[in-house]
């Protein structure tokens, strides 16, 4: 049998879409928030200290970089927002292991007032908001624990 370059140049044709492997993950920390095409988010409201914060987590296609500016989260309502600051300055994503797909984990400062608006009111969309980009996802039927 002769070796052939030629079959480490054609595409694996048992690659898995981001979509599937979204779909077959099983993340027990954090409720599923929110979806677009390739990535979803982990969302929960915790409280640290009696003060509140948001927890996030993205799965999917997108990974970051970030040192020094953090990001931004809004929450679009019917007629209002709501766009919070991320915690911490510095935002990576780190790769999934055996996978194309990235985990992002981000905190967001948040008030009580802002806690109960999110909480009470129809979220219609939300938008990460980094250097360069812009994640916009939907909302899916949850509950916010």
């Amino acid at each position: 049998m002769a070796f052939s370059f030629l079959n480490l140049l054609k595409p694996n044709k048992n690659t898995i879409s981001i979509a599937e492997i979204i779909s077959e993950i099983d993340f027990k920390g954090g409720t599923k928030y929110a979806e677009n095409s390739n990535n979803t988010v982990y969302l929960d409201i915790e409280e640290l200290g009696g003060f509140p914060f948001i927890k996030t987590i993205i799965i999917g296609e997108f990974s970051t970089k970030i040192k020094r500016t953090g990001c931004t989260l809004s929450f679009i309502f019917e007629n209002d927002s709501l766009v919070l600051s991320s915690d911490n300055n510095d935002v990576e994503s780190n790769q999934i292991k055996n996978t194309p797909a990235y985990y992002t984990e981000i905190d967001f400062e948040l008030t009580e007032e802002e806690s109960a608006k999110i909480s009470s009111e129809q979220v219609l969309e939300i938008q990460y908001t980094f250097k360069d980009k812009m994640l916009a996802f939907t909302p899916i039927p949850t509950q916010i624990q």
